[in-house]
């Protein structure tokens, strides 16, 4: 008996949250919404950052050996075959070797640009919900004062009954646009310090094929 009351207790606490969030009115729909696109576009980016940031030191030293004896074709058939943004860069600035070795550099810092914007897609899109989510929350807080005059303007008197539909809408609609605001900002800065880490990253790893490719011009 005691089990039956506890669990019909805990459904009906469920319900009244269900309820509550309800309450909030139809601006919570956009803000669902732009959770769930929050949530794809973090674990999307996530997921592509965890390959970039894993480097092959050993193909990166195999490519660079091969630079150095002078064998280039097998430098950029090693290039070609690593699937990965530093492997692109390479095979960008091994495309031409007989370039001069400022021009091999300016191509390959082009193509660094080209393999950092390819990263950071899908990045605005998350600064966009992380800055208009609250501000549908807002939203929902002025319809939620309209909500209480309106009602307060069709009634003789004043009652907490009259106002706590207003009440609730506000709450609810600012909670929920905060919560995905800050929720979806955090993760938007930590994709962002990725790609500053990525930056680094090829910048130290491919800095000795530029070198390796130097010594190749001077031997």
């Amino acid at each position: 008996m005691i089990l039956l009351d506890a669990t019909t207790v805990a459904v009906t606490k469920s319900e009244s949250m269900i309820d509550i969030m309800l309450k909030g009115g139809w601006i919570l729909v956009p803000i669902f919404l732009m959770s769930i696109f929050a949530v794809y576009y973090m674990v999307e980016r996530y997921t592509v950052f965890q390959h970039a940031l894993k480097v092959d030191k050993n193909i990166v030293d195999d490519i660079c050996g091969h630079i150095k004896h002078g064998n280039l074709a097998k430098a950029h058939e090693l290039a070609s075959g690593y699937n990965h943004p530093i492997g692109r860069v390479i095979v960008a600035g091994l495309s031409n070797p007989a370039r001069k070795i400022e021009d091999i550099e300016q191509i390959m810092a082009e193509e660094t640009k080209n393999e950092i914007f390819i990263l950071e897609k899908n990045l605005g899109y998350l600064g966009s919900i992380a800055t208009i989510a609250p501000m549908f929350g807002f939203l929902g807080t002025i319809f939620g004062v309209i909500k209480i005059f309106y009602n307060i303007s069709l009634a003789d008197n004043i009652s907490i009954g009259l106002i706590a539909g207003g009440l609730y809408q506000k709450m609810v609609s600012s909670a929920a646009g905060l919560t995905v605001g800050i929720f979806t900002y955090a993760g938007y800065y930590y994709l962002n310090n990725r790609v500053d880490v990525f930056v680094n990253r090829m910048e130290r790893n491919l800095s000795p094929v530029v070198n390796a490719i130097r010594d190749s011009r001077l031997s």
